[in-house]
């Protein structure tokens, strides 16, 4: 999930899809409001709240009383969403003097306050901003500053629903009414519950910085795993699949407390939403239906074990000076769970498709230091914080080996959870563990945009490698084959330069076979595929001939690419773009005319006029099935082409999910569901023959 990071939306809210949150305050209205409070604020050790939701007229009515320490404080502010109404304050069981003007409570005491106090504060309103579409390509989620409504209730840290202090740790204990046939969800674990009235209390077992929470019609079930009760709330039509969930789920909490320390709440929920969200919070995942529904396909490390893994980074160690938790979140649930599982060919794919993605995703007017991620807004942004950002902590732990590794996270979470962290409390728990400086490692990495870019050159002697970009001074994995074999061998690179011999008899040298390194990729070494169509600024979509009701649904979903008319695709319209061609060498004169020139026969694939051959399978007009097939175009070899060709009218359907399928060059879809899929080899530049 992701994370902004600002005094509006730092929260406990970390979201897979979009990594947002809203917040209804600026930046500029805490500190005026905070220049008007005393020079020594208290500390809010924790917020007891009283809240009943009635959701046929979005409304709340609460009572919160703060525990609050600091000796000599007789005034201070406290942050409330300015559609409430404040009703009353109390310190201790006196009135308090107090204001409540553009979202600031300010709140003055009795001269006789003692060191700790308590304040309670009586407010009630209206919470209604109903859900809207998030238009990223790449996700497709909703998104509420808030909201409480018949579907459900959406009470997010950010929406400040509650009296806080900007910036505050705390401890939350809730309780709350609902509707007879609703439930409610809060942070921490479930301590108290009226299975009559639906009244439940929930309660942190650690300081957060926020608190997040849900409410709605639920089928509430749950299952004990140790000492962790996983429970899940899900909408009735759903509710058989709830079981699969809570068993994922303990699965992953025991993995990642033996990998990591014992998991920091007493309950984990999985809560199904209203609208479509992939949210984490303490304690627990917020799901869209859509997600829902992906059933064993969410299941895995990129999906709930991804929300499971926020309750350590996160969610139980807080992100302060820049957004770490997303990519040791990806490293080590996405990532880890693949070396482990899948070996070491598939771990390969995945770090080289990290530098794949970046490097097409993130052009250098993009770019910007890992340090100043906040969330995910952009493929960009999912590039840089997520892949570049996880690929440090690749480097870090291949430099200092794994003991030092997972000693060094380990520390990290007993010294900072229910507490903020930042990058540098990282880079000091590995170097006490390991005793290497890294300092220039992560100041790099970091703090300067970009990635490594690698070149090889021969010389009479072996061969020299050459990195330009942010890391200059790196250990690099070399592949050298001999007549004995392959041998492994590592090159220090310092000042962006390594030269080195090779003993008579090399054949050939391969610098990072395995994508240790993240590193940008030049355009000839890039895989061929769609994606490269997408990213292209200048793509642009062919119209097949005849009736395009049946694209509909795709082209609904190409908002803003150039429209070309098949009468109208000439080479030289379609020269300087990157280009999808709907329909095949029956429908559409461009395939046709690719196909009889031989342009669309690469690899494993054959397009012809009355069909295709793709991985040993000849497929004739008529069939259900569809092949999606990407080359250089053939109008423009500096560009991408893809083509969609259904071998029959109820073969179209597959392409409302095309846009899915964009990593490798061709795929086949049978039946609906796809049947076989490759990747057309390309140009390798880190690799000399030397004889």
């Amino acid at each position: 999930m992701g994370a902004h990071k600002s005094l509006l939306d730092s929260r406990a809210m970390r979201e897979r899809h979009s990594g947002m949150r809203f917040g209804v305050f600026t930046v500029a209205l805490f500190a005026l409001a905070l220049e008007t409070a005393a020079a020594d604020p208290p500390v809010l050790e924790r917020h007891v709240i009283s809240l009943a939701l009635d959701p046929a007229s979005n409304a709340l009515e609460a009572t919160d009383t703060l525990e609050l320490s600091g000796e000599g404080t007789r005034e201070f502010d406290l942050a409330l969403a300015p559609a409430f109404e404040v009703t009353s304050v109390l310190a201790g069981r006196l009135s308090a003097a107090w204001t409540f003007r553009d979202g600031v409570l300010h709140v003055r005491l009795p001269a006789d306050s003692a060191r700790n106090f308590t304040v309670t504060v009586a407010w009630k309103g209206k919470l209604l901003d109903p859900p809207k579409r998030n238009e990223m390509r790449f996700v497709t989620g909703e998104k509420s500053r808030g909201t409480i409504q018949p579907e459900g209730a959406w009470l997010p840290a950010g929406a400040q629903w509650y009296p806080d202090r900007p910036g505050s740790m705390s401890r939350f204990t809730v309780t709350a009414r609902v509707p007879e046939d609703w439930e409610f969800i809060g942070q921490g674990g479930r301590h108290d519950y009226d299975p009559k009235t639906r009244r439940a209390t929930w309660c942190d077992p650690i300081p957060s910085d926020g608190l997040t929470c849900v409410a709605g019609p639920y089928v509430a079930e749950q299952l004990r795993a140790g000492r962790v009760t996983v429970r899940s709330y899900f909408y009735r039509e759903d509710a058989a699949a709830a079981a699969d969930y809570r068993r994922a789920a303990a699965e992953w909490i025991e993995h990642f407390s033996g990998l990591l320390t014992p998991y920091p709440y007493h309950d984990f929920s999985i809560v199904e939403n209203f609208f479509s969200t992939g949210y984490g919070m303490p304690s627990y995942t917020l799901l869209g239906a859509d997600v829902v529904r992906m059933g064993a396909r969410y299941l895995g490390e990129g999906g709930l074990g991804h929300e499971v893994l926020h309750c350590w980074w996160g969610n139980g160690v807080f992100v302060e000076g820049g957004n770490w938790c997303e990519a040791l979140t990806t490293y080590c649930s996405n990532y880890l769970w693949v070396e482990k599982t899948q070996g070491p060919e598939a771990a390969r794919k995945y770090r080289r498709h990290a530098s794949v993605r970046f490097s097409l995703h993130v052009p250098p007017d993009a770019d910007y230091p890992v340090r100043t991620f906040e969330g995910k807004v952009t493929e960009a942004d999912n590039e840089i914080g997520y892949g570049k950002g996880s690929m440090l902590f690749h480097l870090v732990r291949r430099r200092i080996g794994d003991t030092a590794f997972w000693a060094g996270l380990r520390r990290v979470l007993r010294e900072r959870t229910g507490a903020r962290a930042g990058w540098d409390d990282f880079r000091q728990a590995f170097e006490a563990e390991s005793g290497h400086d890294l300092e220039g490692l992560f100041t790099a990495w970091l703090d300067r945009p970009g990635a490594p870019e690698l070149s090889l050159e021969r010389t009479e002697q072996g061969a020299r490698l050459l990195v330009r970009g942010p890391l200059d001074a790196l250990n690099v994995p070399v592949r050298s084959w001999r007549a004995e074999g392959p041998v492994e061998h590592v090159v220090e690179v310092r000042n962006g330069t390594a030269e080195w011999a090779e003993p008579e008899g090399t054949t050939r040298v391969e610098v990072d076979p395995g994508y240790h390194v993240f590193r940008r990729i030049p355009a000839a070494a890039l895989p061929i595929c769609l994606n490269r169509v997408v990213s292209d600024g200048t793509r642009a979509v062919v119209l097949p001939e005849g009736d395009e009701a049946p694209w509909n649904d795709l082209l609904a979903r190409l908002d803003g690419w150039e429209r070309i008319p098949a009468a109208e695709a000439s080479p030289a319209r379609l020269a300087g773009r990157s280009l999808l061609v709907l329909g095949g060498p029956d429908q559409n004169p461009v395939a046709r005319r690719w196909a009889g020139s031989g342009a669309l026969k690469r690899g494993d694939v054959d397009v012809r006029a009355d069909g295709w051959t793709a991985a040993g399978e000849t497929v004739s007009l008529g069939a259900d099935r569809a092949l999606l097939v990407t080359v250089p175009s053939p109008d423009d070899a500096a560009r991408q082409a893809t083509v969609f060709f259904p071998a029959s009218p109820g073969a179209v359907k597959a392409s409302r999910l095309m846009l899915y399928y964009g990593w490798e060059s061709w795929y086949v879809w049978r039946d609906g569901r796809v049947a076989a899929r490759g990747e057309f080899p390309v140009e390798e530049p880190l690799v000399l023959e030397l004889e």
